[in-house]
């Protein structure tokens, strides 16, 4: 197993090799011993790890980075937050714009801000949301990415 001659570019397949690496006793026997190639491959694989990649795929593909050591905080965050928006029936391109955080036109923003508005506004609508009710929830929560993400170029925070 240890043959392996190029690592992975992504960190999703360097994660996968790993796991597989961890549960193989042989490797395991040769990494403690000081094994060249052994070291070099494990060494190659958390190099891409520590690169990390896109995080935004990385977060859609649940990977954390360090989960094998200390996980990477802002890794798992991400990774646990498209987990949940995912339980929710967020759409992967909604939960994608979610952690981008990239913004969207004014007309966009204006749009999603007054259909919010309306549907809190309408009491049937308010009690579902209010209630938990699965479909409701999934609408005001991608109408709130959007109003998070905020207008596209202009400055977000206080």
């Amino acid at each position: 197993m240890t043959d392996h001659l190029q690592p992975p570019a992504a960190a999703a397949e360097a994660r996968a090799q790993i796991d597989a690496l961890t549960s193989n006793a042989e490797f395991g026997s040769k990494l403690l011993s000081g094994d060249v190639a052994a070291t070099q491959q494990w060494n190659d694989l958390h190099g891409v790890l520590g690169k990390g990649g896109d995080e935004i795929e990385n977060a859609m593909n649940g990977v954390i980075l360090g989960a094998d050591t200390i996980p990477d905080g802002d890794s798992k965050r991400l990774a646990e937050g498209a987990s949940w928006m995912r339980s929710l029936g967020l759409s992967d391109g909604v939960v994608r714009e979610a952690l981008e955080g990239a913004g969207v036109s004014k007309e966009e923003y204006r749009m999603v801000s007054d259909w919010r508005t309306r549907h809190m506004n309408d009491p049937a609508f308010s009690k579902r949301f209010l209630a938990g009710d699965a479909e409701a929830v999934r609408l005001m929560t991608t109408a709130n990415v959007v109003l998070s993400n905020g207008i596209k170029g202009e400055r977000k925070g206080f």
